[in-house]
């Protein structure tokens, strides 16, 4: 995401990702009032767009940030903005999730409200642009149902009916207002995503409270390794606000770290938690501990180097994600039916992706090629 001319630019925005997670004695006072125009207006931009801006006032606010009044103003705005847009995410989010629960839906909230509400010190020091929902596979139909009918649109159409809920990460529906709502069958797209235990996300229950209404999300254990799938494999380079998650819950949730390498063992994606806590270490600069070291020790078996070469090559996208989910796909029916929707989609999702089948049948030859051909 970061796309920084300066060094000095990207440290501080480093530190500004990190602060919190010691004390602040620990921390050395970071000047930002002797940036340029130029290289302030470019730190601003990237504070928002890797939604740190709530940790830039937090430091501020706490002396390990020194900036002049106008970047102090300008901080403060944003804040107050960001704090606003959760607001009105959170409205949606009652809306949204008491028309599911009446549905009988048995629903779970991602990310958003309840990493700030649950894993942060403070709700206000996580930013968050949308809401995300999670729904059992045989929920998802239905669910998305309830999202059409109260005016969201989706975003790309189905692969094939019945491929969601068999197969698919998720979906995003819009509102005309805007706001986003991301339906979630998985935690991740492709092969990670296809080897997840789903049944065991709804198991374990873990409430957090939006004014009079008691909202679940998954546990803590299964948060942390969601926001370790979030950072690892979301983007090439991930957002300084997903490491963050990542460092938060390691660090000061104590989250149970063996029991997390288990179950990511038992999900085949051990090397997606390596990943995710060896970039958050280094990019945060954060002191070595027991989960660092292992992190940058562990040795990945060959399926999990193929399956990542999926999400952090060059060539990575959506077609090389789903195309290297074949492997994952559990017996010869289901690698053959999974295969089929990839290659003969209905024409509603080719109309939102490829011009035509035949050019949708070799985007996906070629990706299932180069999936292969890695392997």
């Amino acid at each position: 995401m970061t796309s920084l001319g300066s060094p000095d630019q990207f440290s501080n925005l480093n530190f500004v990702a990190g602060v919190g997670l010691r004390e602040i004695s620990e921390y050395e006072i970071r000047d930002l009032e002797g940036m340029s125009e130029v290289e302030w207006t470019q730190f601003h931009r990237e504070l928002l767009l890797e939604r740190l801006v709530p940790l830039a006032a937090y430091a501020l606010d706490r002396g390990a940030l020194t900036a002049s009044e106008i970047q102090r103003t300008q901080v403060t705005q944003d804040h107050s903005r960001s704090m606003s847009l959760a607001l009105v995410l959170e409205r949606r989010l009652l809306e949204v999730y008491s028309e599911m629960t009446f549905a009988g839906i048995d629903v779970r909230v991602l990310k958003g409200s309840a990493v700030a509400r649950l894993d942060y010190p403070d709700p206000s020091w996580r930013a968050f642009g949308d809401v995300d929902l999670l729904v059992p596979a045989d929920s998802f139909a239905a669910a998305s149902e309830i999202l059409t009918a109260a005016g969201a649109r989706r975003r790309f159409a189905e692969v094939s009916k019945g491929f969601d809920s068999r197969f698919g990460k998720g979906a995003c529906f819009t509102y005309a207002d805007g706001l986003q709502v991301d339906l979630h069958r998985s935690i991740a797209e492709g092969p990670f995503g296809l080897t997840v235990d789903l049944s065991s996300l709804f198991n374990d229950v873990e409430e957090f409270e939006i004014g009079e209404l008691n909202l679940r999300t998954i546990s803590r254990q299964h948060r942390f390794l969601h926001a370790c799938f979030h950072a690892a494999l979301g983007d090439v380079s991930p957002r300084l606000v997903a490491l963050r998650d990542v460092a938060e819950m390691l660090l000061i949730k104590k989250v149970n770290f063996s029991d997390a390498v288990v179950t990511a063992r038992a999900w085949r994606a051990e090397v997606v938690i390596a990943r995710a806590i060896a970039l958050a270490w280094q990019r945060l600069d954060l002191p070595p501990n027991d989960a660092s070291a292992w992190a940058d020790t562990y040795s990945p078996s060959g399926y999990e180097e193929r399956a990542l070469r999926a999400y952090t090559s060059e060539n990575r996208s959506y077609a090389t994600q789903v195309a290297a989910g074949v492997t994952a796909v559990p017996g010869i029916t289901g690698k053959l039916a999974y295969m089929r929707a990839l290659l003969l989609p209905s024409r509603q999702h080719i109309s939102g992706r490829d011009s035509s089948y035949w050019a949708r049948f070799r985007r996906g030859a070629a990706a299932l090629h180069q999936s292969r051909s890695s392997q």
